[in-house]
């Protein structure tokens, strides 16, 4: 007999407070990864494949290989979130097992940091810095699957390019009477989220100037902070 096939996953549904709070603490990380702790991207990898590709164009070929073990641990962690999804029953479940996973691996990235480089302003190097590279964005690849949908509009609290475009097509049409109340709804939901990334961004861009390496526990608080609080975050459908 053979086994039954095995269904698509269906995207996971979660409340405006989750997808927003989770892209602001993407955003904040993506902004000290970049500036200062890896030099890449952890949470947008449409931009390391753009570093990676400069980085080759310019001939700067032993800099390719940061932004790019980026992208492949995205993806071997994108890999690997089936069968965290699929350990369980239940979307809820599934979501709270994907946010521990991000939770723990992103306090294993701030010890790296902290413990590798100290609380000043020293930028990670060398092995513990690919090791970083690989913790975090690791952790944001379990983190983007926790919730990819608001009141029936796809969101990713990791990168943005495709929610920008829904929200443009959204602004476009509620120049149109008769779309607007299907339309407003999907402009707040988009425009929240895409503002809270920038926010987190802001946010990263202070601290790393003001805390230096130490500003790393601020979205690993916030992370773990939202996975306790998921349950209150999400209401009970």
């Amino acid at each position: 007999m053979e086994p039954a096939e095995l269904q698509p996953l269906t995207p996971i549904a979660g409340s405006l407070a989750l997808a927003s709070s989770l892209a602001a603490v993407a955003g904040c990380l993506d902004a000290l990864s970049l500036d200062r702790l890896t030099g890449t991207f952890v949470a947008f990898q449409s931009g390391n494949t753009v570093l990676a590709g400069l980085e080759i164009g310019q001939g700067h070929f032993a800099q390719v290989w940061p932004p790019l073990v980026a992208v492949l641990t995205y993806i071997v962690g994108s890999a690997l979130t089936p069968f965290v999804i699929r350990s369980g029953t239940g979307a809820r479940d599934a979501a709270r097992r994907l946010l521990a996973w991000a939770t723990v691996l992103l306090a294993l990235d701030a010890a790296i940091v902290l413990i590798g480089f100290g609380p000043g302003s020293e930028t990670p190097t060398g092995f513990l810095r690919y090791l970083g590279i690989i913790v975090a964005t690791m952790a944001m690849a379990m983190q983007t699957p926790a919730v990819r949908s608001v009141d029936g509009v796809n969101v990713s609290s990791t990168f943005s390019s495709g929610m920008l475009v829904r929200l443009g097509q959204s602004l476009g049409d509620l120049v149109h009477r008769n779309a607007r109340a299907r339309e407003l709804p999907v402009t707040r939901i988009l425009a929240i989220t895409n503002v809270s990334f920038l926010a987190g961004a802001v946010v990263g861009g202070v601290l790393i100037e003001w805390w230096g390496n130490l500003a790393i526990l601020v979205p690993t608080v916030a992370l773990a902070a939202i996975a306790l609080l998921r349950d209150r975050l999400v209401p009970t459908t």
